[in-house]
């Protein structure tokens, strides 16, 4: 019997804990999402967690992100996850808070707890900590709890627990609060067990993305009724946002993974056809993905020529084939490289695989956005309203008419150009 509609399966007996953690934005000339110290930090609590816990057969250890197979719906799995978790595990930086989609983690675990033991919602299934120092100015009520774990260790307040991994000089304290966090875990997970149970899923817990988003994935790609003869249409659909180039390796188009990436660097994304992206594209940074076979229909080169035209430098590409396609696309991958140089875009990079495309996007992302900041143009705002004087009488308001929205100014955690702070 299926289960009831709006449910999920989660597989049981569970997970001891589940890892959440801001994504950070490679540096650059970085190829991939370089969080190589949350790695670290993860295998060294396995390790940890494993040695003192009695697990019943089939239980895991720890969850994070990094686990999910290249062509899942990271969604979905990632509610999966939250749902089979006994504790959430949150490592608190000031990115944290600003990242929806690690906040969305936490406020679906927060939720599932809630339901499931509404008695018990601050007995150690949430155990949080502190990863990067904040600076003075900024305070968040969670920091307490997170500082619980080390009220002890004068240097795991002042440096996180991040540079108490990092360097050797921390070893002894990073040993001893690495042992309280796993005895926490495993004392709470055997002797307050929750259970697996529905977590909603990340869209169900966080804002709606807003109608101008932050960043945009754009698709240059064939659809299903225009593709060029003899192209085999398996992974193709009515829309070119929807292409999955990798076929059945993926649950999700191909647009989609690269915005889950925007979304996990903080940016509300948006995907689109590249024909109906012209607006965006003007005034938003943007990942081009393009499948070569849009330049094999005949006459085709000279078209799509016109449609780069005039693409801004924040637009960058990504020509994505597949090696283990039978039907070769090196002839078309050359022409359609080429006319994106001869756009004005120097920098063309190539995904032959599902890792390439997964490694490469937070770099593409990250890239798109610096050469936004760098080359958008700065919004002019009209200057303040002189400030009546006294002797000049009360000022006579007029008619009373509504703002203009055009000449509002953009939602703080859009992009800002010219070198403001990300």
């Amino acid at each position: 019997m299926s289960p009831p509609a709006g449910r999920r399966r989660v597989a049981a007996p569970g997970t001891y804990f589940f890892l959440s953690y801001a994504h950070s934005a490679p540096p650059q000339g970085a190829q991939a999402d370089t969080d190589v110290w949350v790695g670290k930090f993860f295998a060294d609590l396995t390790d940890e967690v494993t040695r003192q816990a009695k697990p019943v057969a089939g239980m895991r250890i720890g969850f994070f992100d990094q686990h999910i197979p290249l062509g899942a719906d990271w969604k979905a799995a990632l509610a999966e996850a939250l749902g089979a978790a006994e504790v959430f595990v949150p490592l608190y930086s000031p990115g944290y808070f600003s990242r929806p989609w690690a906040l969305g983690e936490q406020e679906s675990f927060r939720a599932r707890l809630t339901a499931a033991a509404p008695a018990r919602a601050a007995a150690g299934h949430l155990t949080p900590v502190l990863w990067i120092p904040f600076p003075p100015w900024e305070t968040h009520p969670e920091l307490d709890g997170a500082l619980d774990l080390g009220r002890d260790v004068p240097e795991y307040a002042e440096n996180g627990l991040r540079a108490l991994c990092m360097l050797a000089s921390y070893r002894a304290q990073y040993e001893l609060l690495l042992s309280r966090l796993a005895g926490r875990i495993v004392h709470t997970a055997e002797r307050r067990p929750l259970g697996p149970s529905r977590a909603p899923g990340l869209d169900e817990v966080t804002r709606p993305a807003p109608a101008d988003p932050d960043f945009v994935v754009a698709v240059l790609a064939p659809t299903r009724d225009h593709l060029p003869a003899l192209r085999d249409p398996a992974g193709y659909a009515a829309s070119g946002r929807l292409w999955r180039p990798y076929g059945r390796r993926q649950e999700l188009p191909a647009a989609e993974y690269a915005a889950s990436t925007a979304e996990r660097l903080g940016l509300s994304a948006r995907t689109a056809d590249f024909a109906q992206a012209a607006g965006l594209l003007e005034r938003r940074p943007a990942v081009l993905l393009v499948d070569p076979w849009i330049v094999a229909a005949p006459d085709a080169l000279g078209a799509v020529a016109d449609l780069l035209h005039g693409l801004r430098e924040w637009v960058v590409p990504l020509v994505v084939t597949d090696d283990d396609d039978a039907q070769d696309a090196a002839r078309w991958a050359t022409e359609v490289t080429e006319l994106l140089h001869d756009a004005g875009l120097p920098q063309v990079k190539q995904a032959c695989t599902m890792r390439e495309f997964v490694d490469l996007m937070p770099a593409l992302v990250t890239e798109a956005r610096r050469q936004f900041l760098k080359h958008a143009p700065v919004v002019a705002f009209p200057p303040p309203e002189p400030v009546p004087s006294l002797r000049d009488g009360p000022p006579n308001p007029g008619p009373a008419t509504p703002p203009d929205p055009a000449s509002a100014p953009d939602d703080p955690a859009t992009p800002r150009p010219h070198g403001e702070t990300p």
